[in-house]
């Protein structure tokens, strides 16, 4: 078993720096903390767990903590999912730890050795956001830790994995098929990253609502986006430029759906009057803007309480099948597309 000398002969420092590390102390250079943690991953060092009374279950989400593209979209989807898994780890008797993902799709080094070493029972992986999901998902595997994903997991992905999501087809065929019902002969989609699956299967399943309640593709406009808020506001500025609206929109997701009510207020436009609009999440926000925003819900609740509960199961029996858990996104309908509001 590899020792702290070990690491400390690897990285070329001190024992003493070594065990400041490992130790999650902060005074380290940040280099030389790097240059450990590698080592300590590479040697497969264990730290000794002691006495704790808890169990760990890390929550892996995909898209980084920081970046230039975030904005308060990220921050709300992140808690729309952390605070309900955190109720459900805690009643089971787990703690969490927290980790987000990188710009370039790549371990951090203390990521890289706690997987490595086993630091945690199990994880769960918030978010589709493609290159860090199957980083993720090939150092669990080689480490053979338990993990449970919280959207459908990649197509191409090794072996058969457990997954719990919402049916994002059906929702966004459930907001093509409101808007096309209420009278919409041309609609444009907002939509989401190309890069995200759930954004891929929104789009696909409004589409063909569209087509099926009879409208010609010429009639079906997409504007690409990428789940922030801007992009909404990008495509009113779009469609105020054009000067042809169409009878209704449907955003991805709230927040650019939101970016857009806004950008085509300012431009005059009247919503539902001139045009009707519908997003996707249900987010807080969504029933306080004015007019208040028709949405397809996403029970993330459930989502989380099911993952977690799934994922401490198969810790727990770990000959347990693989589970696959589709959960339906509902329509609320709110003053945004002018049909009569549902209770919420």
């Amino acid at each position: 078993m590899a020792t702290l000398r070990d690491i400390a002969i690897r990285a070329g420092t001190s024992i003493a720096t070594v065990s400041r590390v490992l130790n999650g102390h902060q005074t380290v250079n940040a280099a030389v903390a790097s240059r450990v943690l590698e080592a300590a991953a590479e040697l497969g060092y264990e730290k000794s767990k002691g006495n704790k009374l808890k169990q760990t279950l890390a929550v892996l989400v995909t898209w980084p903590s920081t970046s230039p593209t975030q904005t308060l979209r990220d921050s709300q989807y992140a808690m729309m999912f952390l605070h309900p898994i955190y109720v459900a780890a805690e009643r089971l008797g787990y703690h969490l730890v927290f980790h987000f993902g990188t710009e370039e799709g790549k371990l951090s080094s203390s990521l890289r050795w706690e997987i490595s070493t086993k630091q945690f029972e199990g994880a769960l992986i918030v978010g589709s956001y493609q290159s860090m999901e199957r980083t993720y998902i090939k150092h669990l595997h080689t480490a053979g830790i338990p993990f449970f994903h919280l959207s459908k997991p990649p197509m191409d992905a090794d072996g058969s994995l457990s997954y719990v999501a919402v049916d994002d087809y059906a929702g966004g065929y459930r907001a093509g098929e409101h808007l096309v019902k209420a009278g919409c002969e041309k609609v444009l989609h907002i939509a989401g990253p190309k890069y995200s699956r759930d954004a891929l299967e929104r789009q696909k399943g409004f589409i063909q609502a569209c087509r099926d309640y009879g409208l010609e593709d010429r009639c079906i406009t997409v504007f690409q986006g990428d789940f922030h808020e801007p992009a909404g506001e990008r495509c009113a500025q779009y469609l105020l430029k054009k000067g042809n609206l169409p009878h209704g929109i449907f955003a991805a997701n709230d927040m650019m759906a939101i970016g857009c009510l806004r950008a085509l207020q300012e431009g005059g436009v009247k919503v539902p009057g001139d045009t009707r609009m519908v997003g996707f999440d249900d987010i807080v926000l969504a029933s306080y803007v004015d007019p208040s925003l028709t949405t397809i819900r996403v029970p993330y609740e459930d989502l989380a309480r099911i993952a977690t509960e799934e994922l401490v199961k198969q810790i727990e029996y770990p000959v347990r099948k693989t589970i696959k858990v589709r959960l339906e996104a509902e329509l609320v309908v709110r003053r945004s597309c002018g049909a009569q509001p549902t209770a919420s």
